[in-house]
């Protein structure tokens, strides 16, 4: 543990980290994490864009890998601070087979978590979808909600249905115990917890 009077530098893990919402994620984090020290890009297609970040003073790495493979996922893990999980299939016009949309989004997320439980990444940051909680059995839209709305959504096709047992098996995870210190899993709202200082 670094000294009170020095800061810890973090690692983190964005998964899908090349996708669009990874992409903004990883840029962001280049910009407004003063702490970090390395950031890992896990993703099954790395973009070109990722060699511009890599002359800068965070050593960026760039991982090619599946979230499907469970080896594959702890080995990227190991070590990080915090993994953000933003990998997933996104498949709104039923292109993808269920099975597959179900692999990488639901057995991806068990994963992740298993990989942060078997490590002792403690902080796990979660993307779900809008999808998850609209439209509910009503029909109506969701209007300003956070993670303590309550909804009732009807799900009938994969990519939602997808998302929303993710969400749950991470909500599920919350708090549970690892090989050591903890893993807290975070939503927006949800942590109180600081990140080690």
């Amino acid at each position: 543990m670094a000294d009170s009077a020095e800061t810890q530098e973090l690692v983190y893990l964005v998964t899908g980290g090349c996708g669009f919402l990874g992409e903004h994620v990883v840029r962001m984090l280049l910009q407004r994490e003063p702490r970090l020290r390395e950031l890992r890009i896990f993703d099954l297609h790395l973009g070109p864009w990722l060699e511009e970040l890599k002359t800068g003073p965070v050593q960026v790495t760039a991982i090619q890998g599946d979230v499907t493979q469970a080896h594959e996922v702890a080995a990227a893990v190991a070590g990080a601070h915090v993994v953000i999980h933003t990998a997933g299939l996104v498949d709104v016009f039923g292109k993808t087979s269920p099975e597959t949309i179900h692999e990488v989004n639901v057995q991806g997320t068990q994963n992740v978590i298993e990989a942060c439980v078997q490590t002792g990444t403690r902080f796990l940051i979660y993307t779900s979808s809008m999808e998850v909680v609209g439209p509910n059995i009503k029909g109506q839209p969701f209007y300003r909600g956070n993670e303590n709305t309550p909804y009732e959504a009807v799900h009938r096709h994969p990519y939602p249905c997808s998302k929303a047992l993710a969400e749950q098996l991470v909500l599920e995870a919350n708090g549970r115990e690892v090989t050591w210190p903890g893993c807290t899993c975070w939503w927006p709202g949800s942590l109180n917890t600081e990140l080690p200082s």
